[in-house]
C-alpha cells in the first residue's frame, strides 16, 4: 500500500511539474514576442487556431472558446 501511495504522489508531482513548465514556457514566449514587437502578429496567427479548438468538446473546446473570445474582443477594442 505504501508503494502505491508513493507512486500516486510521484505521479501527481510529475503532472504538476509539467503543467507549471508549460505555463512558464508560454509566459516566456509571450514576453519575448512582446519585447520583439511581434505580439500582434502572434495574436493574429493564434486566432484561427483558437476558433478551431473552440469547435471541439471538453476542456480543449472550453479553452479554445475562451481564447477565441478574448482575441476577438481585443480586436474590437481597437
Amino acid at each position: 500500500m505504501e508503494a502505491f501511495m508513493t507512486f500516486m504522489l510521484m505521479r501527481a508531482l510529475l503532472i504538476g511539474l509539467v503543467i507549471v513548465g508549460v505555463a512558464v514556457l508560454v509566459a516566456v514566449v509571450v514576453v519575448l514576442a512582446k519585447r520583439a514587437g511581434r505580439l500582434d502578429d502572434a495574436k493574429r496567427l493564434a486566432a484561427p487556431i483558437a476558433r478551431a479548438a473552440g469547435n471541439r468538446g471538453g476542456a480543449i473546446g472550453a479553452v479554445g472558446r475562451g481564447a477565441a473570445h478574448y482575441l476577438e474582443h481585443r480586436d474590437e477594442q481597437r
